[in-house]
């Protein structure tokens, strides 16, 4: 069998380049490193949590300060298409964060979706969500 890659290696390379996007991500989320995190998000994301709750980029950013960091995020490697300088990465996510109010470590299981676009700053989420899995 004939790996997709010797055909397209470019794309082989992008798909590199995002899976390695994505693990910067993950990292600033646990660190609540905003300074790394903020130019991987476009100035028109949406990010939609969980619980419903809508943010744009800034309230975004001061969620992630004010709960100090994702506890830990587990994801596969996400299924990934790339569509010219837009990409889909999906793929199931378990993250542990921390209640604002009380500092308890909840668990939120889901399928993940991010948007990205590649513009002159490299890659940007312009959607990040995360749908919950039903009890």
């Amino acid at each position: 069998m004939t790996d997709w890659s010797d055909h397209h290696p470019e794309l082989l390379l992008i798909n590199n380049e995002l899976l390695a996007f994505e693990r910067q991500r993950q990292k600033a989320l646990i660190a609540a490193d905003i300074a790394a995190l903020t130019p991987m998000l476009a100035d028109d994301l949406i990010h939609i949590h969980s619980t419903g709750m809508v943010h744009n980029k800034a309230q975004f950013l001061a969620h992630v300060q004010r709960m100090g960091g994702f506890v830990a995020i587990e994801r596969p490697d996400p299924h990934i298409l790339v569509q010219g300088d837009f990409a889909l990465l999906t793929g199931e996510t378990h993250n542990r964060v921390r209640k604002l109010e009380t500092g308890e470590v909840m668990s939120r299981r889901g399928f993940s979706t991010l948007v990205l676009r590649r513009g002159p700053e490299g890659w940007q989420i312009l959607l990040s969500q995360l749908t919950p899995h039903q009890s």
